[in-house]
């Protein structure tokens, strides 16, 4: 892991000086942060495609999914108020659990199986791009908004660790991707401090296929998908530092809620059948405390 940090470190290093060279001399910021992520994530689905018989027919939820993030962003003024935006995100996660459980009746009444297993194991990640416009910059202020790309996945794993089902390895994986809208705000508190925080707004498509390795009837290994639409919101507040001209030392916490509506859910089955119900929605919120540099030419 130290490793693939101060290489992270080193290439964003390099990039900066060859931007910077380019530019001419325009502002060019990057923002690099390591500390920890913790979530919660859950889906479920109906027993047929009207969202009935029953309303809640299998339900997954993990919890405390938590680990190592790792994070770098770009702010390059390309042109007068004209700005580029970049990031990239990844938690390692090495906690967490997750409950499997289905129902026979409306509201998850009449429980019918309940298992809870390991989830320490997977990642997060996602990146964006976007272009900005600079809207206010003075002594004591600056507001940049930005608009464009994002892409975000989490690959989520199901497995016991106590040998109770041998063999156990299931997998979830997403991709939540679409639009997004960011305004990104900087307060000058005293001379050397200054308070930063941004907000996200993400429009997203979101689609996730899962394998259900142990399970005979199910096809291998994509025993289903899902597809829905939905939005993602994202919130940062850091202090910042500022050591010289080009260096700032940052600590801060972030806040991150996600959400679809009813989707589809799709089952393959070793015969060649698809079964299709409706998928009631996937919810993803988060923390993430963080400290790192930001780094200014």
């Amino acid at each position: 892991m130290k490793k693939f940090t101060g290489f992270c470190f080193l290439w964003l290093m390099l990039s900066a000086r060859a931007l910077y060279a380019q530019s001419g001399g325009n502002n060019l910021q990057f923002d690099i942060t390591d500390g920890y992520q913790r979530e919660n994530f859950h889906w479920s689905i109906a027993g047929n495609s009207n969202g009935q018989n029953p309303n809640i027919f299998s339900e997954l939820k993990w919890t405390k999914i938590g680990g190592q993030s790792l994070a770098a962003s770009m702010q390059w003024n390309v042109y007068q108020k004209f700005s580029l935006y970049a990031d990239y995100i990844r938690q390692f996660i090495t906690s967490g659990t997750v409950n499997d459980s289905d129902y026979s009746t409306d509201n998850r009444s009449g429980n019918t199986y309940n298992e809870t297993f390991d989830a320490g194991k997977g990642n997060t990640q996602g990146w964006a791009l976007g272009a900005g416009y600079q809207l206010i910059k003075n002594g004591w202020l600056n507001i940049i908004p930005y608009a464009g790309y994002t892409n975000n996945r989490q690959s989520l794993y199901l497995y016991d660790s106590d040998n109770r089902f041998p063999g156990l390895n299931s997998s979830y994986q997403t991709k939540w991707k679409g639009a997004f809208i960011k305004a990104i705000a900087s307060i000058k508190l005293i001379e050397r401090l200054k308070f930063n925080a941004d907000i996200t707004y993400n429009q997203v498509s979101y689609n996730a296929q899962g394998n259900w390795n142990l399970i005979t009837n199910f096809q291998h290994p994509v025993s289903y998908r899902h597809h829905a639409n939905g939005y993602g919101l994202n919130m940062n507040v850091a202090l910042v530092y500022t050591v010289s001209n080009h260096i700032g030392i940052q600590a801060g916490a972030g806040y991150l809620y996600w959400q679809t509506g009813n989707g589809t859910d799709e089952l393959y089955l070793n015969s060649g059948e698809v079964d299709k119900t409706q998928m009631n929605g996937a919810f993803r919120n988060g923390f993430r405390m963080f400290g790192g540099l930001i780094i200014s030419l």
